[in-house]
């Protein structure tokens, strides 16, 4: 009962990419998005999203999205100076939830393959 998502999420991805460049082009997006856009966090952002969307490994997913996010949040956000103290906890919150909400893999199983 598996649906393989990777075609959908991957047209998804080439579809964002080129309404990105193609808006850039236009000059409808700031110049410096290149600079964000290009970075090695933004790239293990995408690699935590595709583990979770395509091969739905939500808490290895969850882990690569938090440590990009983590490197980006300054140059992107305007945080307070304390934001540190909760980024940490949410994340570990955010994968209890993500292990939680998970299906188990031996309750999946027909009853006939045991």
């Amino acid at each position: 009962m598996y649906k393989d998502r990777r075609p959908v999420f991957f047209g998804l991805v080439l579809i964002f990419v080129g309404i990105a460049i193609f808006l850039s082009n236009f000059d409808f997006l700031p110049k410096n998005i290149h600079h964000y856009i290009f970075r090695w966090e933004s790239f293990l952002i995408l690699i935590g999203l595709l583990m979770i969307f395509v091969r739905g490994k939500i808490i290895g997913g969850i882990s690569v999205l938090a440590i990009g996010a983590y490197f980006l949040a300054d140059d992107l956000l305007i945080l307070p100076v304390n934001w540190h103290i909760w980024f940490w906890p949410t994340v570990l919150i955010a994968m209890g939830i993500g292990h939680i909400v998970k299906p188990n893999a031996c309750c999946t199983k027909d009853k006939d393959e045991f």
